[in-house]
């Protein structure tokens, strides 16, 4: 289920910040999965084609109040690392399978992720509800289906 407030998630490693302005009306909560959309502006991520990954977010960015534009506010992004999500179809045998993005909390297997937006690598289950996953390989992925796209 997509998150409704900041959470905190308890990142078992992390790689580098990067700013990305942030679409029109739309607000990433602190420890959301984050992508970039068709125009390039960062956004919650969801099962939705044309997306791309960007990473976690570091902070809450809340796109949606008065005056609100698009790019008129940006949120810091982790890029890379290792993080736990929430799940509702990924079991043991899944680890070192590539996982994907269901919304900006959730991740899954492809008979869930119709899009095929790759979250990343599952590392570990934690329980029946929640995966480590490594993002690092959503992020290249992302950008190489991104250029493929671009070059077709």
């Amino acid at each position: 289920m997509a998150l409704s407030s900041n959470k905190d998630r308890g990142v078992k490693s992390a790689g580098p910040l990067q700013t990305f302005l942030v679409e029109d009306n739309k607000h990433i909560y602190k420890g959301a999965l984050v992508v970039a959309n068709n125009a390039g502006y960062a956004e919650p991520a969801t099962n939705a084609s044309g997306k791309v990954p960007l990473g976690v977010a570091h902070e809450e960015c809340d796109n949606t109040k008065v005056g609100h534009t698009q790019g008129g506010k940006s949120v810091r992004v982790i890029r890379g690392g290792t993080f736990p999500f929430t799940t509702a179809d990924l079991v043991q045998s899944d680890v070192g399978l590539k996982c994907y993005v269901e919304d900006d909390d959730t991740v899954n297997d492809a008979g869930t992720a119709t899009q095929g937006i790759v979250a990343g690598i599952v590392t570990e289950v934690v329980s029946a509800t929640e995966v480590l996953v490594d993002i690092t390989l959503g992020l290249v992925q992302g950008a190489l289906s991104a250029a493929v796209n671009d070059d077709t």
